[in-house]
């Protein structure tokens, strides 16, 4: 039996359950002021038990502005408000999915943080003198000596083709905004309030718009929408010339889309079975293909330069792994295999390598594996990173760390392994994302007394407004991509 963090546990919950039920009960709020991955920004709190609709898991308790309580979950009929002394009740049972009867493949041996942690080849920026939060783990936990989920080696993934070169770059930033007093997605050329500047409403609703993902001819972008009840998907073009198109009628949740690499095939995640499956279907005839079939839970997709492999995390061994996918012949491939969470693969536009996040020592790290499962480097020993995105041509990564008592971007030059501190600002700077040309990272700010998107060389500087209004900016996306940081809950 693996003994879970509570960090483990948070994300089992947190990351499938308000991927889902929190996006379609549109809980965030204008004035919530909410960064992705960052807990949000806010004085009074209130824990409530948000209902999940889950048998085994009904509730899950959360920590939420007293406005979001007014603004949505006092909305929610199965919540309950505020959470009970003695904890939320809890289902038949809470023991995870059992692993499939036929263990899948792996690439080789994976490699295991929790029992070798591989040092940063450059020492991480000093951390202030501000003692750790009194529930941080002062050790990590010893794994059983023989995991009794140890799969069998195969033949490893090889690296595949990088990303074209030559895709277009089109200098205009997608993000979300609270401008028409709902979730929004909204296109920005230039910088706003300059004479050349240019705003388009790309999804147009009353609804919660959100997790947008730009086909990488920028010609098209697929985002999720709870407009019919339930979250669809909906594609529109990079203007806004039209009404957005509804993809899946499903009548489920389907989200977290990524468009493919042919800028036609979409991956996404669906609960229709009543766990969460990976599903592909293509914005031009409309076919749709269900490419993993686990009793566990599949979820945040990420393709690889190459429309036929992909990676994932899937909890089918009771904890998140993490696996690779050859789309053509379905075989799966285990690239991670601990006691510890590893957590929201992304493929390196290099096609050499994955980047995820790990508990292993009871926080969150980042990390860097080959695609052959070898090679694992750890970029950051902090316990305090998330969100990492790499930068267009896979050298270099980006990602947001609470080190220091103050959320700050970061960036990582892998061919010089040096970190670089990118912002400095007494306050939350979250949610990196590169321009299509790797010199610059747009992240969602609070210097301006709100949430307004900046932009700052990828090496730190100073860093500029590229929204200004008063409602709230957040969440961009400056490049055709999938970064997590970028699409926000």
């Amino acid at each position: 039996m693996k003994t879970k963090s509570p960090f483990s546990r948070l994300f089992n919950l947190i990351s499938l359950v308000m991927i889902l039920s929190m996006v379609m009960a549109a809980c965030a709020a204008p004035s919530g002021d909410q960064f992705a991955g960052s807990g949000g920004v806010g004085a009074n709190k209130i824990k409530l038990c948000h209902a999940t609709g889950s048998a085994t898991n009904p509730y899950v308790e959360i920590t939420v502005d007293d406005n979001a309580t007014k603004d949505g979950h006092g909305n929610h009929k199965d919540d309950i408000i505020p959470a009970p002394a003695g904890g939320c009740p809890k289902g038949a049972t809470n023991t995870p999915e059992p692993p499939t009867a036929t263990p899948v493949d792996p690439t080789a041996t994976p490699i295991d943080p929790s029992v070798t942690p591989v040092d940063p080849t450059a020492t991480p920026i000093e951390p202030s003198s501000t003692p750790e939060p009194t529930n941080t783990p002062t050790g990590t936990p010893a794994p059983s000596a023989t995991p009794t989920n140890t799969p069998k080696p195969t033949q490893p993934v090889e690296p595949v083709a990088p990303a074209p070169a030559d895709l277009p770059c089109i200098q205009c930033l997608i993000f979300h905004t609270f401008r028409d007093n709902n979730l929004e997605i909204y296109r920005l050329d230039g910088v706003e309030g300059q004479s050349n500047a240019k705003l388009y409403n790309l999804s147009k609703s009353d609804a919660v718009d959100s997790r947008p993902s730009r086909a990488p001819n920028d010609t098209r972008i697929v985002f999720q929408s709870n407009r019919n009840g339930n979250v669809e998907l909906y594609t529109t073009d990079m203007f806004g010339n039209k009404s957005p198109v509804r993809l899946t009628t499903s009548r489920s949740n389907n989200t977290t889309p990524m468009y493919g690499p042919d800028a036609q095939t979409i991956v996404f995640q669906s609960d229709r079975n009543g766990n969460i499956d990976l599903f592909t279907i293509s914005d031009v005839t409309g076919a749709e293909r269900q490419i993993t079939n686990s009793p566990a839970d599949d979820v945040n997709p990420f393709y690889s330069p190459d429309l036929k492999w992909l990676v994932f995390q899937s909890n089918r061994n009771n904890n998140w792994d993490i696996f690779i996918l050859n789309t053509a012949t379905g075989n799966e491939y285990q690239l991670t295999n601990s006691s510890a969470n590893e957590m929201f693969p992304a493929w390196s536009p290099n096609g050499k390598q994955v980047a995820f996040i790990s508990d292993t020592n009871g926080g969150s790290d980042l990390y860097i594996i080959d695609v052959s499962g070898t090679n694992l480097k750890r970029i950051t020993t902090d316990g305090k990173t998330i969100n990492a995105v790499w930068s267009p041509e896979g050298n270099r990564i980006a990602y947001q760390s609470e080190r220091n008592g103050n959320l700050d971007i970061y960036s990582y030059d892998l061919l010089t392994s040096k970190e670089y501190r990118v912002t400095d600002f007494a306050g939350p700077d979250s949610g990196p994302t590169w321009d299509c040309s790797g010199s610059m990272l747009a992240f969602t700010s609070t210097r301006d007394g709100d949430p307004n998107i900046l932009q700052v060389s990828w090496q730190g500087g100073t860093a500029s407004n590229m929204t200004i209004d008063p409602s709230t900016d957040k969440w961009s996306q400056w490049r055709p991509s999938n970064d997590v940081s970028s699409t926000g809950y």
